[in-house]
């Protein structure tokens, strides 16, 4: 289950559903005001987050690694269909917190991976 090719194809579907939901908000916010563009950034953070989950399965990282980012593109999917049933501040929410554990997970790999081939360098 938590094999990159199983996440990548977690990520495009939550890449897809990021992207429905925007287009529903788009649609349906206008009449809403200012809370129109809160779920907008919702949106696009979620999208941002399934993007860096399709990333980091391109990474050699151990199973444990692959769970983490697998769980966190599967609670993206969930946003989804949380965000459309309670409304905008859930989805605002739960999008902060999800992109910011996969932002923080693909950092430490970069910095750790650009760590270790400074030292096989030298």
């Amino acid at each position: 289950m938590y094999t990159p090719s199983a996440i990548k194809v977690l990520s495009v579907i939550a890449m897809i559903l990021t992207l429905c939901g925007m287009a529903f908000s788009i649609m349906a916010g206008r009449k809403f005001g200012g809370i129109y563009y809160v779920g907008i950034l919702s949106w696009v953070l979620l999208f941002w987050a399934s993007f860096i989950g399709f990333r980091l399965s391109s990474y050699k990282l151990y199973e444990e690694e692959y769970k983490k980012v697998a769980i966190r593109v599967i609670l993206i999917i969930v946003a989804f269909f949380i965000a459309m049933l309670t409304g905008l501040l859930i989805g605002i929410i739960l999008a902060v917190v999800l992109l910011s554990t996969l932002w923080g997970l693909k950092k430490n790999y970069d910095e750790w991976d650009s760590n270790n081939n400074s030292e096989i360098q030298q």
